[in-house]
């Protein structure tokens, strides 16, 4: 079998769609399989040496990566690929690309197209299509507009021309049949693992180095998450802000994530927490120091109002720290009995679960998290990904 894969989402630093290409790439390759990549610039071969396949643990022996944040290749990408005029001229070069190196491999019958990102190019074969969530028709006011657009004008010609459809959480799963109809046997559930760094307690030196150059206090709590309205980092942060100064102070909730989009009005008490410091914003953090922050953290908070999955909420429970998610959407499927739940909409649920981080004794609680991060690996999810790519070629 032979895989054509868009690259797109690995160009720049990695969110959760980035992360779940790169891992299931590389897995698919660790696995013999032939497999070419498509970017805006080029369409090659594949092997697990591909500079956009590296390890986000090599950026501590490499130095700074040019797509870290403060690199000019990030700044780059970030300010073209999220211009609607520029993004539609890389998805055109992109698309010529597939069109003209595919139609040879298209006629062959060993190739499929596997889109991990939404919306397929133009392909003429098999293809598989990942779907990781539809927020964008359940709450549209969580997105950009123009990015609602485009989904709307092209994600329902992808669903009906992808060979197979694959999902990473059953709620997504019901999310396809009910909004568009489509026929459960078309689904496939490949969810997103979690990597073993994770799950490897970090070495003294290596702890410390992490806690001096994010200066982190002794205990903190932590969020991990791109800045934008569909986190509901505003909610979590005003429930926050509402509790005693001296709690805030004993235990400061850290922010980790890059900046999205849209302005959000901070409260008189949110704007007071972070001039004092008690709630702090990290931005985007090396994937090197990330098992490190979960691990360290006192507690790890995810309360986002929609989710197809919530990698970061089993990356937390992976590290042994107790977990505050959503009782709605994927992180309840996700999460189960081995986290806090609260209603995303609720503050006051909200800061009670804040308190249940920080004050209650939470061993069984990090014994049930880890052994439900253990059934999410990228071992697993290649091979349900390899059955879904071998049911396109066959139908």
């Amino acid at each position: 079998m032979h895989v054509i894969v868009n690259l797109q989402p690995l160009l720049t630093p990695l969110t959760g769609i980035g992360h779940y290409t790169r891992e299931l790439t590389l897995a698919l390759l660790d696995a013999g399989l032939r497999m070419d990549g498509v970017t805006g610039t080029r369409f090659e071969a594949l092997d697990p040496g591909h500079p956009l396949l590296a390890a986000p643990t090599q950026a501590a022996t490499l130095g700074a990566s040019p797509l870290d944040e403060r690199g000019p290749l990030w700044q780059l990408a970030r300010r073209y690929l999220r211009n609607p005029l520029t993004r539609r001229a890389y998805r055109w070069l992109c698309s010529e690309r597939l069109r003209r190196q595919g139609q040879r491999l298209a006629r062959q019958g060993d190739t499929v197209y596997w889109e991990p990102n939404y919306v397929l190019l133009p392909w003429q074969g098999p293809s598989v299509l990942t779907i990781h969530d539809l927020s964008h028709e359940r709450h549209p006011e969580f997105h950009p507009r123009e990015r609602v657009e485009f989904f709307n004008r092209h994600l329902p010609e992808s669903l009906a021309h992808a060979s197979r459809i694959n999902v990473v959480s059953q709620f997504t799963a019901d999310e396809l049949q009910a909004l568009h109809g489509i026929d459960a046997s078309r689904i496939d559930i490949v969810s997103p693992g979690v990597s073993e760094r994770f799950f490897a307690v970090p070495d003294a030196p290596h702890a410390t180095r992490v806690r001096q150059r994010h200066e982190l206090p002794e205990r903190f709590l932590l969020s991990v998450g791109t800045l934008e309205p569909r986190k509901n980092l505003v909610r979590v942060m005003q429930a926050f802000a509402e509790l005693p100064r001296d709690e805030q102070r004993a235990a400061p909730l850290l922010l980790v994530g890059m900046q999205g989009w849209g302005e959000q009005t901070l409260s008189r008490e949110i704007r007071s927490a972070l001039e004092a410091g008690t709630v702090r914003r990290l931005g985007y953090v090396p994937g090197d120091d990330l098992p490190a922050l979960y691990a360290l953290a006192s507690g790890f908070v995810y309360v986002s109002s929609y989710e197809g999955f919530g990698m970061p909420v089993i990356e937390a429970m992976a590290a042994g720290t107790p977990v505050l998610t959503a009782n709605v959407t994927a992180t309840a499927e996700v999460g189960g009995a081995a986290a806090i739940s609260v209603p995303p909409g609720d503050i006051t649920a909200i800061r009670g679960g804040l308190r249940q981080l920080l004050d209650e004794n939470h061993e069984a609680r990090i014994q049930q998290g880890r052994v439900r991060a253990e059934r999410f690996t990228w071992q697993a999810s290649a091979e349900a990904l390899q059955a879904s790519l071998h049911r396109a070629l066959e139908s």
